[in-house]
């Protein structure tokens, strides 16, 4: 993985603005976490590990997607440790997933090569005194750990585990008269950001797929 630290006060606006979240601009520390085989992929050029492929009789391959996955493990292993270092100095952070989008024009603001993936993004402040974050609600332990196998649940189940969150948002589903379900997929699947991050990401895919 590749840490990268975004200090260029016009490149924070650029993604506040692409991210859609205004206090990036002002955020005093920004890092993009890169699922990153590109330095790999130069130094296998670099030192000929083609030619030698060739001599060997083998074929050379790049990273595919298996790689990529690790490479995304590792970066995503390494955001979650900034995050718990710098809760424990007292900083607050925010995950961005918004960085999923609109990646043709992040590469060109970060001269990202075709093997360095943006899969997150931190931003890092001094909460001030006396803030206490929200905490989203979370499923009970039995909904979340399974045991020698994968379970499935019953529709009754599901709106079991989802109890509390139906109740918090009670009001705004009556508003809306909607489910839970619809109301969760229309801003995780159905939403025009969704469709931004899909498109993105299939840019993004398509990238890495033509330079194996």
């Amino acid at each position: 993985y590749t840490v990268l630290e975004v200090d260029d006060a016009e490149k924070k606006r650029n993604l506040a603005r692409t991210c859609g979240h205004a206090f990036i601009a002002d955020a005093p520390l920004v890092l993009i976490f890169l699922a990153d085989l590109q330095r790999w992929v130069d130094l296998f050029e670099a030192d000929d590990v083609p030619g030698t492929c060739a001599q060997a009789g083998e074929p050379y391959r790049k990273p595919d997607f298996p790689e990529l996955l690790m490479a995304c493990c590792d970066a995503l292993v390494a955001a979650q440790n900034s995050v718990i270092a710098a809760e424990s100095l007292g900083v607050g952070s925010c995950y961005i997933g918004d960085i999923l989008g609109h990646a043709r024009e992040h590469r060109k603001l970060f001269d990202l090569p075709p093997f360095a993936f943006p899969i997150a993004m931190v931003c890092y402040g001094n909460p001030p005194a006396g803030f206490k974050p929200l905490r989203s609600e979370r499923f009970e332990p039995r909904f979340i750990h399974h045991r020698d196998g994968y379970r499935r649940f019953s529709r009754e189940e599901l709106h079991e585990m989802l109890t509390e969150i139906e109740a918090k948002f009670a009001a705004v589903l009556k508003r809306k008269k909607m489910s839970l379900a619809e109301m969760t997929y229309r801003g995780f699947l159905g939403s025009a950001s969704a469709q931004e991050r899909r498109r993105s990401v299939e840019e993004l895919l398509k990238g890495w797929q033509l330079q194996r």
